[in-house]
């Protein structure tokens, strides 16, 4: 490409807008000309060249600047008075660039492109003037002006153990967009006069901001739905959620940690102690299927820690429900006693109080599979080889129940 051509593609200087990929372009061009040193030296060692480097500045600024550099002789000179002018890196410029940054919220933005663009438009200019903004910083703040309605959707990133980044975040909203038009398209195709229905709910889209999360739709948000009111009625009449089905079983002896749970939940009686009649009748699991809740107690966990130790912890408030599928730890029951959970692509880590490992789960199936020692401690305390395997035998039995049992037939030895 000839050196006219490649002066054709550099955007002429406006302003301090674009001052900061002007200077990287320029200085670039000039280097490929072999013509830098006429503006990195403090001397005019070759007056031809340094005529040639300041001619070809000069036309890459827009006529309106030119007062700036009409008195200067050298390419230096054209260059410096262009810095002066136009190099803004004070700290009124970082702040107020950092403050556009950090007030931009998806409901002030006409659309989640125009959105997406914005921040990452203001974070590129904060780091042309030497601001470092971290990457996964600018993932996070992107999470962070989205309204409340995307909170499940940022619970799934959290729990998927993918790592934060501006590329991932901005990949998944802009994904988020295509999919509800091409969904609203496809409702909408062979319907005769329904297709100016598809165009008018994607205009309502670009017009009037994100897709509601409760109802899908778009022209309004989540605190105006029409549906929310019957979604958190049924909430309440359902008692707590939990995200697994109550028709297949992983595992009847397994814990899982579980982000939807707003309890700790548990298919075994016996395996619970201190109880006391449970804070709600029934929950509501993925399938919207509703579970009886029988009682509610404390269990005590064999959990696997730091350098393989073996340590016992009490969960409180375990909430007994004979149908479901597997044993669940709500994070947010485990977040409330001051813990710390964290996700990573091969599984999760609990953290107490003082940020010391209790114990951590495998990333099984899209599942954190708590990684448990035998049974529950409770029942490792109290059996002996012969009661547990009549335990079993009885269909899990719990052991006070299996006591009385021996204490009227005698079958089982103590």
């Amino acid at each position: 490409m000839s050196s006219n051509n490649t002066m054709a593609l550099i955007e002429k200087l406006t302003g301090r807008e674009n001052y900061p990929t002007w200077k990287f372009a320029v200085q670039t061009y000039l280097e490929h000309e072999e013509l830098w040193s006429c503006v990195s030296s403090k001397v005019v060692t070759d007056s031809k060249l340094d005529t040639k480097a300041k001619s070809k500045i000069i036309l890459l600024v827009n006529p309106i600047n030119y007062v700036h550099i009409q008195e200067a002789t050298t390419a230096k000179e054209v260059w410096d008075n262009l810095a002066k002018a136009f190099d803004d890196k004070g700290l009124t410029r970082r702040v107020g660039l950092l403050r556009e940054l950090i007030t931009t919220t998806l409901e002030n933005c006409q659309s989640i492109e125009e959105y997406v663009n914005k921040i990452m438009t203001t974070a590129h200019k904060l780091r042309n003037i030497g601001f470092l903004v971290d990457d996964e910083w600018l993932g996070t703040l992107l999470l962070a002006g989205l309204p409340e309605m995307y909170q499940p959707m940022i619970m799934a990133i959290e729990s998927s153990g993918v790592a934060i980044t501006a590329d991932s975040v901005k990949t998944k909203l802009l994904q988020d967009v295509r999919n509800s038009e091409s969904a609203a398209l496809y409702v909408n195709k062979g319907k005769g006069n329904q297709t100016q229905g598809a165009k008018q709910a994607f205009n309502n889209k670009t017009s009037k901001g994100p897709r509601c999360f409760v109802c899908n739709k778009y022209g309004h948000i989540s605190k105006y739905c029409r549906n929310k009111k019957k979604e958190q009625k049924s909430k309440e009449d359902s008692g707590y959620v939990a995200v697994f089905s109550a028709t297949t079983s992983n595992s009847n002896s397994s814990w899982f940690i579980d982000s939807g749970a707003s309890m700790h939940l548990t298919m075994h009686r016996e395996w619970l102690y201190d109880e006391m009649p449970p804070p709600v009748s029934t929950i509501k699991v993925a399938n919207d299927k509703k579970l009886i809740v029988k009682s509610c107690g404390k269990v005590d966990l064999n959990v696997v820690g730091e350098n393989g130790k073996i340590a016992t912890i009490k969960v409180e408030n375990v909430l007994y429900v004979p149908e479901l599928a597997t044993n669940l730890l709500s994070v947010s029951q485990i977040i409330k006693k001051g813990c710390n959970v964290q996700f990573d692509k091969e599984g999760s880590k609990i953290f107490n109080k003082d940020n010391q490992l209790i114990t951590s789960a495998k990333l099984i199936n899209n599942m954190y599979r708590l990684n448990t020692h035998s049974v529950p401690a409770y029942i490792s305390a109290v059996k002996d080889d012969d009661s547990f395997v009549w335990h079993q035998r009885m269909a899990h039995l719990n052991f006070e129940d299996l006591n009385k049992l021996s204490e009227s037939t005698g079958v089982i030895k103590k």
